[in-house]
């Protein structure tokens, strides 16, 4: 009886012990599950207020950095300003004079310079601070509208307050630069101390008929303070129209715009002690560099339910103006409660479903419990077992891919995403033992080179090779990684100084600077490397990899297996070019794009027989940039085949416009950079503009260089014997400076050929440079080919050019660049 009552009970613990211990085990998780859920809510509560601060402190410290950007901006363009207001102001006194004395030549001298003095003499610009002088080329004063005592007197060697001899200089640099200069120096200020001193920026353009300059002057800190002003008026009126203010009050806490307390601000605007509180604490902490600052109202109004005042701040200097932004938090209070009600609602109601089918979910687990509980014994082991080998194949296939994405397939490196992790790693230990970290990216030179002629096999061969020298030369604690393609980078943790740095360059170099053999095939390459160090140059990984990348740009540029550092120079010209690119590319839709024409005369009429058309980029953000620099760029993005096509149309309609086709035309000379001559429809683009403007071809000639023959000299002499077919004039730029020129001369259809400026301008004083000169005509002749000599900018030079027989001149000693509308009015209007 006794056994049987022990096994009824055993049956029933069979039975209803898992059911029981389901249960129990759903209460607890239930009771887990709403502490748990609670725990959530508050975080995600917290978390919802520091997302919503975190995200009004990003928006004013960025309204802030815009606007001392802005600023900024505005003062370094003080000068130019200036200068461009002065050289206006006196090109229309200028005008004006010529034109009295162009329209009174019939009077008496006296008289003509009587009314040119009166008319420009009540002249007043600037806010009234700019007039006009004159003075005679020897130092008399003509006209001074500020002072007029000092006319008919000389000026000669007056003085600045640093002893620099105003006027003399003046006309010194006037007559040193074609009639017309910009000149600096000091002077007293009307209103201020005689000893102060207060920098001066003048313009003065010589009147040929009487010998006369006119000039004019401006305090460059006048012009500084109209651009405050400009700024101020600006920046009162500048509002985002959310809860931030910018504003701008100087160091002893005045208020230049808009003041700290804002018209949302209603508890600030009660209490106008707090405002000047506010203002003594921040003018206390806030730094050039910029930092947030927290103002607990509660302390200094001294009621509990006060907001928090956050700001964000930069000092200014030399201006001594604090710029700012601020919130409070009284200005999304409301936002933060409604966000909470509805997050309370949610995490509510996911609670419930979560109970409902907890409870639901129980049941069914008891019941099938009370059915599975006969299986579960003979299964068990069954079971167990084919879970843990699934477990196990999982944790391998895990750790297969983990390893497949954080590493090169290729050479079994760390890739990129791992190589940040080290680095960040690597950044944690030197911050704890005050080390430096250096982050080092190498480029394998003309890689693509060995691809091409040898096949990607033999280049991944060769990167498998490196790396292999790599594993080998580097300790433990260094890191090694492929970015893909021929770049590698490296990490070096725990480093004392520079000089270990250097140590680890020498190894790296040496593996990525000597020739490798692969079937039976020489490989000698050389690899560019660029370097930043933890923490000068940057605090985080991906600014490490960056500014390594910066530095490794300026290696690769000469493709000599360079090491060079990071430096803000290198990154302020990558960021200066990425400027041009993206302004270039918009240049010709917004018309910045134009064209001027450099006459060529002839030696034997002094006429002017052709034009060479060169062009030229205004940008009003950037300023007038230099061909060279254009040029290269628009190479570079792909640009150059539309900037081209359009100076060769605009050139051809300017030119047909001033000079119809037919004996007497004049001819002209465009440019081609070598991407546009080797672009396959290119002859046919060219020849569709001159149909389309019905200029004749014969009229044209293409200046090629010699770097563009150098790139393919076969193809460019099939496409140069199908551009002469067509009716176009070839000539060869630069002739001289290059290896082989002369044999140009038999290889290529040139019909020109240009004497580079270098040789002119050393032929006078250099008889080697003569004797090539002479040499040059010598070779034209035997080829009857025309010989153009640019850069000609004396009259000795052009007298020996025309005796040696020289055919063309071209220089500043006829004319600089024109733009169309000079060229027709010297060339085309003279009767």
């Amino acid at each position: 009886m006794m056994v049987l009552w022990n096994d009824q009970k055993l049956i029933n613990l069979i039975k209803f012990a898992p059911a029981l211990t389901v249960c129990f085990f759903m209460i607890i998780i239930n009771i887990v599950i709403i502490s748990d859920n609670q725990e959530k809510a508050n975080n995600s509560i917290i978390s919802l207020r520091e997302d919503v601060i975190a995200r009004q402190k990003q928006e004013i410290k960025q309204q802030v950095n815009q606007v001392i950007n802005i600023i900024e901006f505005k003062k370094s363009a003080a000068l130019s300003q200036l200068k461009n207001l002065s050289r206006m102001r006196v090109n229309e006194a200028h005008a004006i004079a010529l034109n009295i004395f162009n329209i009174n030549q019939d009077k008496p001298e006296s008289e003509v310079k009587k009314m040119i003095v009166d008319a420009l003499r009540p002249i007043r610009f600037n806010d009234g601070r700019g007039y006009f002088f004159i003075f005679q080329m020897d130092g008399i004063n003509v006209l001074h509208g500020l002072k007029p005592h000092l006319e008919n007197t000389s000026v000669w060697n007056a003085q600045d307050l640093r002893g620099t001899y105003i006027l003399k200089e003046h006309i010194q640099k006037i007559q040193l630069h074609n009639g017309e200069a910009f000149y600096h120096w000091w002077y007293q200020k009307p209103g201020f101390p005689a000893n102060q001193e207060f920098e001066k920026v003048g313009y003065g353009k010589q009147f040929g008929p009487y010998d006369w300059f006119i000039g004019t002057g401006e305090y460059l800190a006048d012009v500084e303070e109209d651009i405050k002003d400009t700024l101020l008026n600006w920046i009162s009126e500048y509002d985002d129209d959310k809860h931030q203010r910018v504003f701008i009050i100087n160091k002893s806490g005045h208020p230049l715009a808009n003041p700290i307390s804002h018209q949302r601000h209603d508890f600030v605007e009660h209490h106008e002690h707090t405002t000047q509180e506010l203002v003594n604490q921040l003018l206390s902490q806030v730094s050039i560099e910029g930092n947030f600052m927290e103002f607990d109202l509660a302390n200094l109004t001294k009621e509990k339910r006060a907001p928090v005042e956050i700001s964000y701040a930069k000092l200014l200097e030399p201006w001594g103006w604090v710029v700012g932004a601020h919130f409070n938090s009284h200005d999304f209070e409301k936002y933060l409660n409604n966000k909470q009600e509805k997050l309370l609602l949610n995490n509510h109601e996911k609670l419930m479903k979560v109970l409902t089918l907890s409870i639901l979910s129980t049941f069914f687990m008891v019941g099938g419990c009370l059915f599975a509980s006969n299986l579960i014994a003979k299964r068990f082991k069954k079971f167990k077992f084919q879970i843990e080998k699934d477990f196990k194949r999982l944790e391998n296939s895990k750790a297969t891919m983990k390893h497949m994405a954080m590493h090169d397939g290729l050479t079994g490196f760390p890739n990129r995403l791992c190589f940040v992790e080290h680095i960040a790693k690597g950044i944690k230990t030197a911050n704890k033992k005050h080390k430096k970290l250096a982050v080092l990216l190498i480029d394998i030179d003309n890689f693509k080179k060995i691809n091409d002629v040898y096949g990607h096999s033999v280049g991944d061969e060769l990167l498998k090779e490196v790396s292999r020298n790599i594993e080998q030369s580097i300790v433990s604690e260094d890191t090694a990684s492929r970015f893909g393609g021929d770049e590698f980078a490296f990490c070096f943790p725990n480093l004392d100084n520079i000089h270990q740095v250097h140590q680890k360059v020498v190894l790296i170099q040496d593996i990525f600077n000597r020739e490798y053999s692969l079937n039976d095939n020489h490989h000698e390459i050389k690899g560019s490397i660029g370097i930043s160090m933890y923490p000068s140059d940057s605090q985080d990984p991906e600014g490490l990899i960056r500014k390594a990348d910066i530095a490794l740009y300026k290696s690769k540029a000469k493709l000599n297996g360079l090491v060079n550092f990071f430096d803000e120079e290198v990154d302020a010209q990558i960021t200066y070019e990425y400027q041009l690119e993206e302004q270039l590319r918009s240049a010709l839709a917004k018309n910045e794009i134009s064209v001027l024409y450099q006459p060529q005369i002839t030696t034997n009429s002094e006429k002017l027989q052709s034009v060479e058309a060169l062009a030229r980029w205004n940008n009003p953000i950037l300023g007038n940039i230099s061909p060279e620099i254009f040029i290269n760029i628009a190479e570079k993005t792909g640009l150059i085949n539309n900037i081209g096509l359009f100076i060769f149309r605009k050139t051809c309609e300017d030119i047909l416009a001033i000079s119809p086709n037919g004996d007497s035309a004049i001819r002209v000379a465009i440019n081609i950079s070598p991407h546009q001559l080797l672009d396959i429809n290119f002859a046919e683009s060219i020849t569709q503009i001159v149909n389309e403007v019905h200029i004749d071809q014969q009229r044209i000639t293409l200046e090629i260089t010699e770097n563009l023959v150098l790139k393919d000299l076969k193809k460019t002499s099939i496409i140069l014997n199908e551009l002469k077919a067509l009716g176009f004039g070839i000539s060869l730029d630069d002739f001289g400076t290059g290896y082989s020129s002369l044999s140009y001369l038999n290889e290529l259809p040139i019909t020109e050929i240009k004497i580079d400026r270098c040789f002119i301008n050393n032929m006078i004083s250099s008889p080697q440079s003569n004797a090539l000169v002479k040499a040059i005509l010598a070779i034209s002749e035997a080829y009857d080919i025309k010989v153009v000599a640019e850069g000609v900018e004396e009259k000795e030079q052009f007298s020996t050019l025309k005796s040696y027989g020289c055919e063309l001149i071209q220089g500043y000693y006829f004319d600089k660049p024109l733009t169309l509308a000079q060229l027709e009015s010297k060339y085309f209007h003279k009767h």
